[in-house]
């Protein structure tokens, strides 16, 4: 059984998922904005899976068992990806905030 409710989304700070990312096996940080954003800046060893192509997750990630940590921005939020992930089977889902939190919280 998940430690993961399919009610509930755990949710954290982009810096936390980018160190639990780094450390921890299974894991995958995503980044749900479309690819022309993505390109221009990223947080580095991110996933693009753009929300509005999601079914690219199975070749980027085939095992549905990973954790994914999905982050976007203002306008591409990761609560709105919780579903479309949950739709292809994946359900270790963590929100992991906006781009733009983690720089306002990395540069005080």
């Amino acid at each position: 059984m998940s430690i993961f409710s399919r009610n509930r989304t755990k949710e954290i700070t982009l810096n936390q998922a980018i160190n639990i990312t780094r450390t921890t096996t299974k894991t995958a940080l995503v980044d749900i904005r479309d690819k022309e954003v993505f390109k221009k800046d990223h947080v580095p060893d991110a996933i693009n899976i753009p929300l509005n192509n999601i079914k690219v997750v199975h070749n980027r990630i085939p095992d549905t068992d990973t954790t994914l940590y999905i982050y976007g921005d203002y306008e591409t939020r990761p609560k709105k990806s919780i579903k479309a992930f949950r739709n292809e089977g994946y359900n270790n889902l963590v929100r992991a905030g906006c781009l733009e939190d983690h720089y306002i919280r990395e540069y005080r």
